[in-house]
């Protein structure tokens, strides 16, 4: 969930040049990494609180983004290993039967399903934060949003 509010600038009062680098900050899912963020962070620090405020989130959402992308990675690893051995201790083959178990099957559907719609969704939110950024909004990240909106302006 994310929450708008007025803060100390007023969308009038930031430049275009500032709402882009917030905006091409919240796209770097798609144009550089996790590196423009940064590169907008240090140059900018200094010059431009929003710039340093959706930099700064950006940052933390990809160190989150591929912790978790790295932690389902890991998770369906281990139900591979300890699954399949399971699996295939239970199954006994008939007649030479090299078939893969349908339970396995759906176990293979349901990952990649998990997978693509986290990896999509995680898209999907960086542009509209993107789009929100662009229109001079504040709006956070949960949890970390806070954090990050107190260390920039120094007030909740």
């Amino acid at each position: 969930m994310t929450q708008t509010f007025g803060g100390p600038q007023d969308p009038a009062v930031i430049n275009n040049d500032e709402k882009l680098l917030a905006l091409f900050s919240h796209l770097s899912l798609f144009l550089g990494g996790i590196i423009l963020p940064i590169i907008f962070w240090a140059i900018n620090r200094e010059k431009s609180k929003f710039v340093t405020f959706h930099s700064l989130q950006t940052i933390w959402f990809h160190v989150a983004y591929i912790f978790l992308l790295l932690v389902v990675i890991f998770l369906w690893v281990m139900v591979l290993l300890v699954g399949g051995m399971g699996l295939g201790a239970m199954t006994k083959p008939t007649h030479g039967s090299h078939d893969m178990p349908v339970f396995f099957i759906i176990l293979i559907v349901a990952f990649y399903a998990l997978l693509f719609a986290f990896i999509f969704g995680a898209m999907g939110y960086s542009v509209y934060m993107g789009i929100k950024a662009y229109k001079g909004n504040l709006n956070k990240y949960p949890i970390i949003g806070n954090i990050i909106y107190k260390k920039v302006y120094g007030t909740a």
